[in-house]
């Protein structure tokens, strides 16, 4: 849909620009500095998190392995016993209200009133929709899986609503903060779209991984660590209960494509350290690249987190759940390209 494709173009143009940046700009800017006769070099810093790390993690698979596995068990069948994932109404149809009452309305009586609305000819009992605060006590989310007929439902609440609390209603333009309606079929469609998203991105990831490093259990090794990173947010998402909506189902792509570049660049060095340690043993090497990476990988992880959780906790209640989402998936993506990916390669070919 548009936002999504919004958001996905806004994600190409700024991975472009900051790929050109790093290229480019940056290199410019160095060179600039190092023309003046009076420097020769130039410190970006010698602050390290890590001197000189040389932890055994190949020695933690097995452990890593049962952790996660325990983890991705627990999510799933925290989505059977209830029934599934708590899907939002962008794939289950309905209709969503956002509405700001002045002074406040209690819930109770919001449900209360939703006992009998006219729609379209007949009256529907909406007592057992999802009402609830969003945010502040003044602000109202609807939530009603009646089967949307155009806006024939939302035109009905907002009717009935108007008429029973019209002193709570000071300007009809602040009073109506969204509203939403989607179709069964138009909901189905979506979710066939979104996993078929999904599918295809992981299907790409493989391909190009393969073309890239020439073997394909990289690429295999990389997706079983991007499935591991969606099933585990997938699971937390189900143990709270959260809802899972289009942005969400965006916010699992771009976690898709973090953990891709974290592991691409552990797999690159993997690479390189095969090339110039060939006296030591393959699980040695793994350790050594891993241990390399360790300090641009915390660093990374780390800058990315403090811009996600600025959004998790400024952002508001509309996009919460999706900076929950990246925040959960920014960490265990983190965790599965060192934990996950490079051991599956060792299991492969050690």
């Amino acid at each position: 849909t548009g936002p999504i494709k919004g958001f996905a173009l806004t994600l190409m143009i700024g991975i472009l620009s900051s790929m050109y940046t790093s290229l480019f700009v940056t290199r410019t800017i160095f060179n600039l500095i190092l023309s003046r006769p009076s420097v020769s070099s130039i410190s970006i810093g010698s602050f390290r998190i890590f001197r000189k790390p040389a932890f055994k993690i190949l020695r933690l698979r097995k452990f890593a392995f049962a952790v996660s596995l325990v983890l991705i068990l627990i999510g799933l069948g925290s989505a059977v016993v209830k029934g599934g994932y708590n899907l939002g109404i962008d794939f289950k149809g309905g209709t969503l209200l956002e509405l700001h009452f002045d002074p406040v309305v209690p819930v109770a009586d919001i449900r209360d009133a939703l006992a009998s609305v006219d729609v379209n000819e007949r009256t529907l009992d909406l007592r057992r929709s999802e009402i609830k605060e969003f945010g502040t006590p003044n602000d109202i989310l609807i939530r009603v899986e009646e089967e949307a007929e155009g806006t024939a439902v939302a035109d009905g609440i907002r009717n009935t609503l108007r008429s029973r609390f019209e002193s709570s209603i000071p300007d009809e333009s602040e009073w109506l903060r969204r509203q939403e309606a989607v179709g069964p079929n138009i909901g189905k469609e979506l979710k066939a779209n979104a996993i078929k998203a999904i599918l295809v991105s992981i299907f790409l990831v493989v391909l190009y991984i393969w073309f890239r490093f020439n073997r394909i259990h990289y690429g295999i090794a990389a997706v079983v660590a991007l499935i591991h990173d969606v099933l585990i947010t997938l699971g937390v998402f189900s143990l709270f209960d959260m809802e899972i909506s289009l942005p969400i189902v965006a916010a699992l792509l771009t976690i898709v494509g973090y953990s891709l570049n974290d592991t691409i660049v552990v797999f690159d060095r993997i690479r390189e350290d095969l090339r110039l340690y060939r006296r030591e043993s393959f699980g040695d090497i793994l350790d050594r690249s891993i241990n390399e990476c360790l300090n641009r990988t915390v660093l990374t992880s780390g800058t990315t987190l403090i811009v996600v959780t600025g959004l998790l906790l400024l952002g508001g209640e509309v996009i919460h759940d999706f900076a929950f989402a990246l925040l959960i998936g920014v960490i265990v993506g983190t965790y599965s390209s060192s934990f996950i990916a490079t051991p599956i390669i060792y299991e492969w070919m050690g």
